[in-house]
């Protein structure tokens, strides 16, 4: 009887350059069918660094959200092996105590109108 491997994916690995062509015409259609939301939110890198920089983060779930003026932002949130939130993770202090910190969900990014989902 032969065996079949299921190989598990790395969190690490998920994601690929997928070029310039196919992530405009991704762009397009999402624009297309959603033309109230012609915009990018942008985040910038210091933000990624600290997120992926949490115990146990091998990478970062974008997860959309509304922010307090109504228009859909990116919520960012790292995630374990497991695909798991890190919502808190245990630090020890300079003096040997154990203590949860709050993980870190990042968003407040720019909202940026020009150019996003226009036509060329």
């Amino acid at each position: 009887m032969q065996k079949e491997l299921q190989q598990k994916t790395q969190i690490e690995e998920i994601g690929r350059h997928i070029g310039f062509e196919a992530g405009e015409e991704m762009v397009k259609r999402f624009f297309d069918k959603n033309p109230e939301e012609a915009f990018a939110n942008i985040l910038g890198k210091n933000l990624f660094a600290k997120i992926l920089a949490q115990p146990g983060c091998v990478g970062i779930a974008i997860v959309p959200g509304y922010n307090s003026a109504g228009i859909r932002q990116s919520v960012l949130v790292g995630v374990d092996a497991n695909k798991k939130p890190i919502l808190e993770y245990t630090v020890v202090t300079a003096t040997g105590e154990m203590i949860l910190e709050e993980g870190m969900i990042g968003d407040d990014g720019a909202v940026v109108h020009d150019g996003w989902g226009a036509a060329k």
